[in-house]
């Protein structure tokens, strides 16, 4: 086993770089993996609740292993959003500091703090566009939002404005599925935990994200779990009550349409879209459809935590026993 030390840390501007122990494995070490970013058909990025980060560039063959923040800080890896092998952004959540945006420009042998949270705060998930505009959702904070929003990925801000409504008490978001993700040219956010579940959305142009009620059962442990904007405000919502049947819906110019779920019992925590595929999952299975669940197709029996797919369609799964799982070819 070869073993890269690096030793110390510095600061740089008001971001924190931690150097970390990487060591490449011929296999995974055994951790809670409980996040997962698929880049290509060869490059996997998957993040742990004790703080340990893989990559692999040869589809699973061998992994590289990085502990972010250290390897006292033991954070919760909640998201990764990857562009190759070597750049990545992770996500931790937590109550106050537990809550880390870090990211790497090789392969994790170095991490920067781009932002940590303090206090109350508690971040759920994000997307970014490259050098471009991003956004984390928070938990709002009484009645105000929580976001974290950067205009080039490199600073990043705690804001409570550009919403067209106020933050419900209890919103908060998802920590299992995209709640957060820009697609085609399209912002789309989703909450649960409130009163109502809402839909939060905007184009990249605009300044202020939209939000609306959605049909989706709202109330304490409840709500969306994942978006994709298929267009511009056309949106598939995912999700579901905590002791629920699925819902799916999609909404298209103000209007709610129910979608039909596949035969899983509890809320939809999982949705991706791979070319034509949308697939959803939970912790009973994943099923896939390409009309939009007209029909559904069994893809896995086994229950997920978390489902990645690159644009190809080679779809990566972790298993509810902390598995790093290849699904059969779509």
């Amino acid at each position: 086993m070869a073993k890269h030390y690096i030793s110390s840390f510095i600061w740089l501007g008001a971001a924190l770089t931690f150097t970390v122990a990487a060591e490449q494995n011929q296999e995974l070490p055994s951790s809670s993996w409980k996040s997962i970013f698929v880049v290509d058909n060869n490059t996997i990025w998957v993040g742990s609740g004790e703080g340990k980060v893989a990559v692999s560039e040869n589809a699973g063959e061998t992994w590289q292993v990085s502990t972010p923040g250290g390897r006292s800080a033991n954070l919760d890896i909640r998201q990764i959003v990857a562009y190759d092998n070597r750049h990545a952004f992770l996500l931790s959540s937590g109550r106050g500091e537990r809550s880390r945006l870090m990211r790497t420009r090789n392969s994790g042998f170095s991490w920067r703090q781009l932002y940590r949270a303090n206090g109350d705060e508690y971040l759920h998930c994000f997307d970014i566009i490259p050098d471009g505009e991003s956004w984390v959702l928070g938990e709002a904070i009484l009645d105000d939002w929580h976001v974290v929003r950067s205009s080039n990925t490199n600073h990043w801000i705690s804001s409570r404005s550009g919403f067209a409504e106020r933050s419900l008490m209890g919103e908060s978001a998802s920590d299992d599925g995209n709640c957060v993700t820009f697609a085609n040219n399209f912002w789309a956010m989703g909450t649960k935990d409130a009163e109502y579940a809402r839909l939060v959305y905007k184009s990249a142009r605009a300044l202020r994200f939209q939000v609306v009620n959605t049909p989706l059962t709202g109330g304490a442990g409840n709500g969306i779990h994942a978006v994709y904007p298929l267009g511009n405000n056309d949106i598939l919502i995912a999700g579901g009550a905590e002791q629920g049947p699925p819902e799916f819906y999609r909404y298209t110019n103000g209007s709610f349409t129910e979608l039909n779920t596949p035969p899983l019992e509890g809320p939809l925590t999982q949705m991706v879209i791979a070319g034509s595929w949308t697939l959803v999952g939970n912790t009973n299975g994943v099923y896939r459809s390409d009309n939009f669940g007209d029909s559904w197709a069994q893809v896995s029996a086994s229950g997920v935590k978390g489902l990645s797919c690159s644009e190809s369609g080679a779809c990566w799964v972790i298993t509810i026993d902390h598995e790093v799982v290849k699904l059969p070819a779509l």
